[in-house]
């Protein structure tokens, strides 16, 4: 095994303070990940602002160097530009965007990485606003440019880069999300209690296939469906729906929830319900894995990565077709060869230590390049 030398990194932590979920938890994860594997590291957190939580206080202990804007600096511009200075006068030898997004004007003697969560915004463009289409575009596509690597968090987001913005192959790599210590397997209940959903409540999640499919059960498979996460106009047409078939009894919103208490009801879930048309990873699907609970999901986008043998993929708008992959999860023998399987899947695939090793990997062939 060859010596590894240590480096000094910076990450673009905004997300890391003042996300509670998605872009917030693969950088949380990420840095933990890194930090832990490879403490012969010197790392460097950039961020316009700091919000000390259950999730961040681990960052704010000593042991990593955190950067924020002087008095008088303004901090949007700060992160576009203003924190390039910190990064040219401290030297970095790597310095990696975590969330779509480069400064302009690090020195050339820094390297530089991006991850790139996925291509919605081209691939579903309905879903956006003009304004904001054009902005990610601009933002995204300039750092993928500008980058000497570009990681993709699952091969379907690596093939919209290369096709989409005319990437070189090789500059881009895929190196998967890995889960926080929450969503690991303990002893599990022998009766599943009920049907689980996790993520913003959204067109392109397809929450509303799913109430579409469970309204086609039998009465005595109609266990509860718990419904994590938040939503404004999609959401309500979700719950007119509920109320049409008379099964409001059946369905709980929960809102947002921790990490730890999102854990516990993947423990207990007969299946996670995941319906989306397009998703760059599908980090629930993954934690559900980790946890022993299969999932259903669609067969689109990277879903299938995420899913692997562990999970039922099927057209959400074939509601039927939906409705019978939910039947199947009460099948005991069936159930525990997705839970199995999809166990074995994402411990050989999505844990902390080989995502590290992969980062760590590309971080000491890009500074000697």
């Amino acid at each position: 095994m060859s010596e590894i030398r240590p480096l000094k990194i910076g990450f673009d932590a905004k997300r890391l303070f003042l996300n509670d979920t998605g872009l917030g938890n693969y950088s949380r994860t990420l840095v933990k990940n890194m930090k832990r594997f490879y403490p012969q590291h010197e790392y460097h957190l950039f961020t316009p602002s700091i919000r000390e939580t259950s999730e961040t206080q681990i960052f704010l202990k000593g042991d990593y160097h955190i950067h924020t804007p002087g008095s008088f600096e303004i901090k949007a511009l700060w992160r576009t530009r203003g924190m390039s200075k910190t990064i040219n006068a401290l030297k970095l030898d790597v310095f990696h965007g975590l969330s779509h997004e480069l400064p302009i004007g690090i020195s050339n003697a820094t390297r530089t990485v991006v991850s790139m969560h996925d291509l919605i915004y081209e691939v579903y463009p309905h879903f956006f606003p003009w304004y904001n289409r054009w902005l990610y575009r601009w933002k995204y596509k300039s750092s993928c440019k500008k980058a000497d690597h570009v990681i993709a968090i699952s091969e379907a987001t690596r093939h919209d880069l290369i096709s989409r913005y005319h990437l070189d192959g090789k500059k881009v790599s895929v190196v998967f999300q890995s889960c926080g210590d929450y969503f690991v397997p303990r002893s599990r209940n022998k009766q599943k209690k009920h049907f689980l959903y996790v993520g913003t409540i959204e067109e392109r999640k397809g929450l509303l296939h799913a109430v579409y499919a469970y309204a086609q059960l039998p009465k005595e498979l109609q266990i509860p469906f718990l419904v994590v996460g938040n939503g404004r106009a999609y959401a309500e047409e979700v719950k007119k729906a509920i109320q049409y078939y008379g099964i409001e009894k059946q369905f709980q919103f929960l809102g947002k929830l921790k990490n730890e208490e999102i854990a516990d009801l993947y423990h207990d879930a007969l299946a996670l319900i995941l319906p989306s048309v397009y998703e760059g990873f599908g980090i629930p699907i993954a934690e559900s894995l980790f946890t022993g609970t299969p999932v259903i999901t669609s067969p689109f986008s990277a879903l299938p990565e995420a899913a692997g043998p562990g999970g039922i993929t099927v057209d959400p708008s074939h509601h039927e077709a939906l409705a019978e992959s939910m039947k199947q999860m009460f099948v005991p023998d069936k159930w525990q060869k997705l839970s199995d399987e999809g166990s074995m899947y994402v411990h050989t695939h999505f844990t902390a230590q080989a995502t590290a090793a992969q980062l760590n990997g590309l971080y000491q062939k890009l500074k000697d390049y």
